[in-house]
């Protein structure tokens, strides 16, 4: 179940999260890294429920934190192949260029969905408002 972070009173400007979603962070194990993705992917694959309530913008707001987390976990990797401290064919290059590109590939397009249902839910509301049939 994936687990909303509390939502502040303050505004963003006083230090309010951008996300309401928790997520992992930093560089764990390339061990630990697939278990993180394997339960965003039950997520976003309806095996396992959200525990908040996010409506029509459930799928979108899910899947694009889904995707920043794996573009982090993507740029640390790299960053580490840089400074030499992930060697190039290593467990975390790999899992890099499999594993986890194929994740974030499947968050994206995951989190474009959500929005064209945005957009399409808009466009419902935006002709029953106005009474016709086109907007």
């Amino acid at each position: 179940m994936v687990k909303a972070a509390p939502r502040p009173s303050r505004a963003l400007s006083e230090g309010r999260r951008a996300r309401t979603i928790q997520l992992g962070h930093g560089l764990p194990t390339v061990d630990k890294m697939w278990e993180e993705i394997q339960k965003m992917t039950n997520v976003l694959m309806g095996r396992d429920e959200i525990e908040e309530e996010f409506g029509i913008l459930a799928l979108m707001e899910i899947a694009d934190a889904y995707y920043a987390r794996g573009c982090e976990m993507t740029m640390l990797i790299q960053h580490g192949e840089r400074e030499g401290t992930v060697m190039k064919g290593s467990d975390y290059t790999r899992f890099r260029t499999g594993e986890l590109r194929t994740f974030t590939d499947m968050a994206k397009r995951a989190a474009d969905l959500g929005s064209r249902r945005l957009t399409m839910a808009r466009l419902l509301q935006d002709q029953e408002l106005n009474g016709r049939e086109s907007v």
